[in-house]
């Protein structure tokens, strides 16, 4: 049993591989001696992690079991109930750090690229609020979503996660940050593994 394949410990190739291997040489008399079940976080785990190949050697039964509990634990220890004590408990420590990362490789490819366009927006709004609208229209220029739906969708699952916080400005107006105790470089030169 294996929670979570297409985590950073085991998504590389070579591990990939190896566990497909050892499965497939297990085999006596058409039968298979090892058999490996498993958890995915990200629903494109088959497009990312594995060749054609590997996934029919694999010969994976797909079973979509959805537990609906929030990805509270990642970033911190439990939930909180406001946001300032959710700031509270993030820190700048290593950890924390792997952690993102590690959120980030278990995500779509298309929320590490509106989170990485939040970072850079506020990045150079010298790490203030970035407007909702700001985020959309720079999302829409890049050709990253084009729904608004689809957007908030996005933001709402990064904002489960505990990467991204969102307020009203003066004007009442929806702003979106991500902590600056968040490696935000890192954010933004993240590359999903292949």
């Amino acid at each position: 049993l294996i929670h979570t394949i297409d985590g950073v410990g085991l998504s590389d190739d070579f591990s990939q591989r190896s566990l497909q291997a050892l499965t497939k040489s297990s085999e006596k008399e058409s039968c298979r001696m090892i058999r490996l079940a498993a958890s995915v976080d990200n629903i494109n785990a088959a497009m990312t992690l594995w060749s054609p190949q590997v996934e029919h050697n694999f010969d994976w039964a797909w079973k979509l079991i959805n537990t609906y509990r929030p990805f509270l634990n990642e970033l911190q220890d439990g939930p909180q109930t406001t946001i300032a004590k959710k700031k509270q408990k993030i820190t700048g420590t290593h950890k924390t750090g792997v952690a993102v990362l590690q959120v980030l490789s278990s995500l779509a490819p298309r929320h590490t690229e509106v989170l990485q366009q939040l970072v850079a927006i506020q990045q150079a709004n010298a790490n203030n609020l970035t407007p909702y609208a700001d985020l959309k229209q720079a999302c829409v220029q890049k050709m990253i979503t084009s729904s608004d739906t689809l957007l908030r969708n996005i933001l709402n699952e990064l904002s489960d996660h505990n990467i991204i916080y969102s307020e009203k400005d003066e004007d009442g107006n929806e702003c979106l940050y991500v902590p600056s105790q968040l490696p935000l470089n890192d954010i933004v030169n993240f590359k999903r593994s292949t």
